[in-house]
């Protein structure tokens, strides 16, 4: 088997591959092989007629077909092995010659592009310095003392922020429409569970009254209901009010947090839930502002079909999202404020960062010789294993096939740490 590649345009290469004639005949005979064994001749079991017998059975077409499927996946596994090819999409290939004793197939590939990287190291663009203030951390203790409150029965009228507990229907041109009821529903007014304007209705009212609930559906909501006006039939069962604890030592020992014994250790363990979360959302800024460089310094030239086939896939993802949520795609435009064409325009630019920044991460790797060894893989798994407090067995039982995408992860994590720690 014999190679020759010609690089194309940017990113393109075509590689021809010429097979000898013992090669091309031994795969046909090695497919013939295969064929006969399931070819039934009479007075003979399955697969064991003699070759003449079953070389009439057995269909030249087929004999080629089989040869040809082989011989095709073999020798582009050989071509990326040879020539250290990354292909980015498909590959697409021609056969400019086939018979009985030839075979040239050739492999048309749109592969990473070589990339001359700016420098990557000692950047000195420079940390934010973030820190956790006194409203942030008031702000987050207030959180927590209102999603422990309680709900009790409350006298009078329901005002934001009370919870209403209703039977309702649902009523368009008179006629009930499907998942438009519901019974001792608990509705927290101000919630924004239900569609504008319904709500607010129900502030002033109080156990024992029925009410009609005028709404009209907004433009982005399922096809069947979208712009009609609806009257919602309403019966208030009970109104309850929130009770929130006070920030006391024996609130604070009651959310089992580890270590929080009392107001100070939680004031304490927030603080240092707050800072993480900080330092966090700072590194992956200053990540950014590297990779910003980089792509600016860095000379990748992608071919353009890379980039469409990307922004396709970054589209094709968007609308499935767009309809699991009940809409239409122009409907989302409309909420988003964005034509189709300037919403293309973004998938473009997009895709082509993202591209960008993976195909530099990766030269990163290649050159400081950055790998995730099974060792790493192992250690990953007991961490897993110990914070889940289960088996490791149970854990890669667990994982599966997803052991593959621990792996990229950890090796995409491990890249993020060195431009962090060589460009601080």
């Amino acid at each position: 088997m014999k190679t020759k590649l010609v690089k194309k345009a940017s990113s393109e290469v075509e590689v021809t591959v010429t097979f000898t004639t013992e090669e091309w005949q031994g795969a046909l005979e090695k497919a013939f092989k295969k064929l006969a064994k399931n070819v039934t001749v009479k007075g003979f079991r399955k697969g064991k007629a003699p070759e003449a017998l079953a070389r009439k059975e057995v269909k030249q077409e087929s004999i080629f077909n089989e040869a040809l499927g082989n011989t095709l996946e073999d020798s582009y596994r050989k071509v990326l092995d040879e020539y250290k090819l990354i292909p980015l999409l498909q590959p697409g290939y021609e056969i400019p010659k086939l018979s009985d004793t030839e075979l040239e197939i050739v492999f048309k590939l749109v592969v990473a592009p070589e990339i001359k990287l700016g420098a990557y190291k000692d950047l000195k663009i420079g940390h934010e310095e973030v820190s956790v203030d006194d409203a942030s951390l008031d702000a987050r203790l207030l959180q927590l003392r209102e999603q422990n409150a309680t709900l009790i029965l409350k006298e009078g009228k329901a005002e934001l922020g009370d919870t209403v507990v209703i039977d309702f229907e649902g009523f368009t041109e008179g006629k009930a429409f499907e998942g438009g009821k519901g019974d001792n529903f608990n509705l927290e007014l101000g919630s924004g569970q239900f569609i504008p304007g319904f709500e607010d209705q129900l502030v002033g009212s109080k156990a024992g009254d029925k009410l009609d609930v005028n709404v009209t559906f907004p433009e982005n909501y399922v096809e069947e209901l979208k712009g009609k006006d609806a009257t919602f039939k309403v019966s208030v069962h009970e109104v309850k009010t929130k009770e929130v604890p006070e920030l006391d030592d024996e609130f604070a020992k009651g959310l089992n947090l580890p270590n929080v014994e009392d107001v100070v250790s939680l004031r304490m363990h927030v603080y240092g839930e707050l800072d993480r979360r900080l330092q966090n959302e700072e590194r992956s800024r200053y990540i950014d502002k590297i990779l910003d460089n980089l792509r600016e310094t860095s000379k990748i030239e992608l071919a353009a079909q890379i980039i469409e086939n990307e922004a396709k896939h970054m589209e094709q993802t968007l609308n499935k999202q767009v309809a699991q949520q009940g809409m239409s795609m122009e409907s989302y435009l409309e909420m988003s404020g964005q034509t189709k064409e300037e919403l293309d325009e973004k998938f473009k630019v997009d895709a082509k960062r993202n591209l960008e920044n993976y195909l530099i991460i990766n030269e990163i790797a290649k050159l400081e010789n950055i790998e995730v060894t099974d060792e790493i893989v192992d250690f990953e798994i007991a961490k897993m294993a110990m914070q889940y407090n289960m088996e490791e067995a149970r854990v890669r039982e667990l994982l599966g096939d997803n052991i593959s995408r621990l792996r990229e992860d950890v090796r995409h994590q491990m890249i993020m740490n060195f431009l962090v720690e060589n460009n601080e």
